[in-house]
């Protein structure tokens, strides 16, 4: 559904967890209804392609037009966070309420989330 969602793009530092980042996405689904079908995924991929990974994530992220979609392009040395939601749901949870919420969650996100995280899509 083109037009129907927005993107934001972060620059992230390695080693960030992928377990972690499910969890976290996880964890944002659980406490906002308007979340509900969040998805969050982990690439590999090398540091010279992250910015056409970058643009191929935007494509199929669009297609797909989950609430949230959280992608994480770990580029090794340093990554990116692609994140796409519906417009309905940015206006219930603006970028600049969504974005920190994730953060914190990730930070947040320990051993004991991981047996959970792993089921994540």
């Amino acid at each position: 559904m083109p037009g129907c969602t927005e993107s934001l793009t972060v620059q992230v530092r390695a080693g960030l967890g992928e377990w972690r980042l499910h969890a976290a996405v996880r964890a944002l689904a659980a406490r906002h209804p308007e979340l509900a079908g969040a998805t969050s995924s982990a690439r590999h991929v090398g540091h010279h392609d992250l910015s056409r990974q970058t643009s191929l994530a935007l494509v199929a992220a669009e297609s797909r037009a989950a609430a949230l979609q959280v992608v994480w392009l770990d580029g090794g040395a340093e990554g990116r966070l692609v994140l796409v939601a519906r417009k309905e749901v940015l206006a219930a949870l603006p970028w600049h309420v969504l974005l920190p919420e994730l953060v914190a969650e990730w930070k947040a996100a320990t051993l004991r989330d991981l047996p959970r995280a792993a089921s994540v899509g």
